[in-house]
Order: C-alpha cells, then sequence, then structure tokens
C-alpha cells in the first residue's frame, strides 16, 4: 500500500524495518536516521538480503542538491588460500565490508548537517531487540532458503543460520534468534562502527578471515575507507536525473535513459511494443559497454563526462533500429540486494542500498561475530588483464545504483531496486512512468516490467516479460526479433523496487514494491 503524509515517510522490503525506521522519525530523527535504524533490522531479520558484512551506498537529497556517500570495500592485497575468486565459499569472501564506514559518514552527515542528536543505541535498539528476543523467518527468506537449499546444505555455516537442529530449512514464522550477532550490535552500539575496521571488532574479524582462509588481514580493513562523492547527473525531460559513478553501474542507467531523451516516448504509448522496443535496446547497448569498461576509477581511465555528453546519447539513439532487435549475446550475473528510503519532517530523502552481491553472500560467517560476509569479490572479471579484474586494494564493477530526479517544478521520486543486471531495466521502467507518464508512484510499481538476460534462478539471456504486458506486444517484440520469455504478472524476477516523491507544497509519497511483501508508512 502507499503512504502519503505531510510530514516523514518511510519504505522498505520488510514491515519490521518500516515500523522501527518510523519510530525513529516519530522521535525527531532524520532520514539517514530512520534509514540505518531499517538497515540495522533488515540486516537481522532479512540474512539472505543484507547484512553488516556487505557494501552500501547512501543517495541523500534535500530538493536543491543530491549527494552520494559510498560505502565499498576493496580487494585484500593478497588471494584466497585457493588462489583464485571463487562465486560462493571462502574464495569469494575476498573483499572486505565498506558498508558500516558508510554508515559511519552518513552518521556523521546527519549530525554535523541535518541537525540530529541520535547516538549508535538509540539507531541499533530494534535492531538489537530482533537478534537477542528473537523473530520469525519472513515468507521471502524462507522462499530464498527452498531456491539455495543445495548451496545451504553445501556451506555449514548457511546451513547453521536457515535449517533447524534436524537440518530441516527453516519454515516461515519460525522464532530464530542470533546470539553472537547480538553481542557483535551491542559492542558497536557502544564503540561506534569505527571498531568494525580498527579496534577490537577489526581484530575478531581478522581471526575469522585466517580460519577462512580468504586472503584479507586486519589491515585490509583498516585501509576501507567511505567517500562522499559528486553524482552523476543527466537532463531529462524537465528535470535533472542522478546517480552513482563508478565503480556503480549508474552511469549506464543514466546513459541508456540519456538516449532515450530523444525519443517522445509519450506519443508511443504507454505500454507499446514501440515503447519497450526502444527501453529494451536502449539498455542492451550499455550493458554491453558496462560489461567491456566499468572497473574502479582509481584503475582504469573511464571518462564519463564524455560517455554522458549530448554527442554520446544523440550517438546511442541513433544507433537504435526501431524495427530490428540487436542480437544479445552477453552473459549476466543476477545478484541482490535492498533499497529502503525515508523522508524526514524537514523533507530531506535518505537512499540506502546495502548488500552481500548474490543471496547470501558468501554464505560465510567471520569468527564468532554473527556477521555473513559478502561475495562481492564474484565480480571481479575472471581476467586478471581485464581493467575489472582482480588487483590488491581494487574494487569490483558494482550493481548498486539508486537513482533520484528533480524536475524543474520541484517534483521530487527517489527510486531504486534490487535484481544486479536488472537494477538499471527497473529504473527504467519507474523513471518513464513517473516522468514521462506522469504516474503515481503506486502504478509506476504496478506498472509491467521486462528483463533482458539471466535472471536470479534460470540460465536463459532472453528477454522476460511480465504476462500483463499482453500478447500483442510480445508477438510484435518477437516479429523485431526479440526472443521472447513470458514470466508471471508481478514478477518478483523483475526485483523488489521502492519508490519516494516529494511534491511541491509538502506531500510525500512512499510505497514498496507489490511484488514483495515490503511495507510503506508515514507519519
Amino acid at each position: 500500500m502507499k503512504a502519503e503524509s505531510i510530514a516523514g515517510v518511510i519504505c522498505t522490503p520488510d514491515a519490521r524495518a518500516t515500523e522501527a525506521g518510523m519510530d525513529i522519525l516519530r522521535a525527531g530523527g532524520t532520514a539517514i536516521d530512520a534509514a540505518m535504524a531499517a538497515g540495522a533490522v533488515l540486516s537481522v531479520v532479512y540474512p539472505h538480503m543484507t547484512g553488516f558484512g556487505g557494501d552500501a551506498l547512501w543517495l541523500l537529497g534535500d530538493g536543491r542538491r543530491v549527494d552520494t556517500l559510498m560505502g565499498l570495500g576493496q580487494a585484500g592485497h593478497r588471494l584466497p588460500d585457493a588462489g583464485a575468486i571463487a562465486m560462493r565459499g571462502p574464495a569469494s569472501a575476498a573483499t572486505t565490508a565498506g558498508a558500516l564506514r558508510g554508515w559511519s559518514m552518513a552518521h556523521d552527515w546527519s549530525t554535523h548537517r541535518w541537525g540530529s542528536s541520535l547516538t549508535w543505541p538509540d539507531l541499533l535498539a530494534p535492531a538489537i531487540a530482533f537478534a537477542r528476543d528473537g523473530y520469525g523467518v519472513s515468507a521471502n527468506q524462507a522462499f530464498w532458503q527452498q531456491q539455495r537449499r543445495d548451496l545451504i546444505r553445501d556451506l555449514p555455516d548457511l546451513t547453521a543460520l536457515c535449517c533447524n537442529a534436524q537440518g530441516e530449512l527453516l519454515a516461515e514464522g519460525t522464532r530464530v534468534t542470533r546470539p553472537q550477532l547480538t553481542t557483535t550490535l551491542e559492542h558497536l552500539a557502544r564503540v561506534g562502527m569505527v571498531d568494525f575496521y580498527e579496534g577490537e571488532l577489526a581484530t575478531a574479524l581478522a581471526e575469522g578471515f585466517h580460519r577462512l582462509g580468504n586472503g584479507l588481514t586486519r589491515d585490509d580493513l583498516t585501509r576501507t575507507q567511505a567517500w562522499h562523492s559528486e553524482p552523476l547527473s543527466i537532463r531529462y525531460r524537465n528535470g535533472t536525473l542522478y546517480n552513482f559513478p563508478p565503480p556503480s553501474q549508474g552511469l549506464y542507467t543514466l546513459s541508456a535513459l540519456h538516449a532515450l531523451s530523444f525519443v517522445d516516448l509519450a506519443a508511443l504509448g504507454n505500454g507499446s511494443a514501440d515503447y519497450f522496443h526502444y527501453l529494451v535496446e536502449a539498455i542492451k547497448a550499455q550493458l554491453k559497454q558496462r560489461n567491456r569498461q566499468l572497473c574502479d576509477p582509481a584503475g582504469g581511465t573511464l571518462d564519463t563526462r564524455r560517455l554522458l555528453s549530448h554527442a554520446r546519447a544523440a550517438a546511442d539513439y541513433a544507433a537504435i533500429d526501431p524495427d530490428i532487435a540487436l542480437p544479445w549475446h552477453e552473459q549476466g550475473r543476477p545478484a541482490d540486494t535492498v533499497w529502503l528510503a525515508a523522508t524526514d519532517n524537514q523533507g530531506r530523502t535518505a537512499c540506502l542500498m546495502q548488500s552481500l552481491f548474490h543471496d547470501f553472500g558468501s554464505g560465510c560467517m567471520v569468527g564468532d561475530t554473527g556477521i555473513l560476509w559478502l561475495n562481492r569479490a564474484a565480480g571481479f572479471n575472471e581476467d586478471f588483464a581485464h581493467a575489472n579484474g582482480w588487483a590488491p586494494g581494487r574494487r569490483p564493477a558494482h550493481t548498486l545504483n539508486p537513482s533520484a530526479w528533480l524536475g524543474d517544478d520541484g517534483r521530487q521520486f527517489y527510486f531504486g531496486t534490487q535484481g544486479g543486471d536488472g537494477q538499471p531495466q527497473t529504473q527504467m521502467v519507474l523513471a518513464t512512468q513517473l516522468v514521462d507518464f506522469h504516474q503515481p508512484i503506486d502504478r509506476a510499481l504496478q506498472a509491467p516490467r521486462f528483463l533482458q538476460g539471466r535472471s536470479f534462478f534460470g540460465s536463459s539471456e532472453n528477454l522476460k516479460l511480465e504476462k500483463n504486458i499482453g500478447p500483442a506486444v510480445g508477438e510484435s517484440l518477437a516479429h523485431r526479433g526479440h526472443d521472447i520469455e513470458w514470466i508471471p504478472e508481478l514478477s518478483p524476477f523483475t526485483g523488489l523496487a521502492g519508490a519516494i516523491a516529494v511534491y511541491p507544497g509538502g506531500r510525500r509519497e512512499a510505497m514498496h514494491d507489490p511484488r514483495g511483501e515490503g511495507t510503506a508508512l508515514g507519519q
């Protein structure tokens, strides 16, 4: 359901997190505070999608400007004991976790720029209570456990997290406590997030790394830093569209929409075959470029100014044949995360994306901390000579890339989704629905979606269409050369998205995706 208010609003993929964030807003906290409290709860009750052992990006807006905070880990200074990077297991846990460095920066921003007086004990209290006193396994976690049951049985730490004493997968509603994580969170509430990288907890994590053999050390943790960055932006219709700079794939989300700014999508008709053809072809071109180019800017030569130039967008648009689909031979890698956002009483908005990369991350707990570690090292190219190949201290290409659009008329839209390669595709649908077709956020989130490439569970790289797109549109797209596969209406395969709208005059709206269990609340 959509939430509306003239004060604060929040939306997250789990009702418990939404309620924790709303309690913070009611207590006078900022949007950043609310997102942190909600994100902490998700890190406890939503362990298949997010956690403290992951990465995080923050997008902050106040109606006048947009800022980005990037909390991304990097490769250690040696490879795992296995000698190579794997998709799962200890050899995939070979990058540090940047999330809590980003949280420290966001907390400072909230305190010193937005005037918050809330402390770490205030913000972590709901998450600590769930970890200590217990919570029921969500339907979403139960679903993902079934999908990954072979993985869970292959990795002992996941077996302990997801199975009962008899070795059976936890059923929806099963009561769970996380005593090790409780101890870790209580410690962080007392001493602050810096301890994760430089203190007693860093030492405990380093001992866990040694036992895992993932190649990371305490020095690697200490070197992990978050940073404030100017967002990338383009003009889109009568407003400015913002996203994250490399190593985020936000550049390519913007580039696809920049190309589409040369065509009148509204004239093509909402949901028409022409509409979907242009969106699909625009993002296919950009994903191909991404797979060849995207890397840590510290080790590459990406010219973002040129790639986002008017001339480049015009050339990208001209390359789209309105009648013929280009062949698709790319191999995608699906990934998972959470998107959540809050707007506070002052009209300031914070969007948080926090990720373990793939669902359940590496599948490895680090020591006795109760922290599940990410497998973001699997985002490196297998070829070490590639710009995105593994190298000491390098950050891998990143899927996280939430968006914001600030209209010249004062409207503001903040939106994002989980889904790896599907993130830019779903964001294109949301952006065009909100901006080109002037849809309210509930209609935009319910609009039918597509996914070019691999889904979460399938290996096919074809074009997947939600069934409510309709057979006539599907036939027209197939006639143009698209390889069509139908998926259910409101399919979670297209990601669990969310959106917040802030309108002139003070009205705010928030909603999470009807494809999942997410909720929204307003004061």
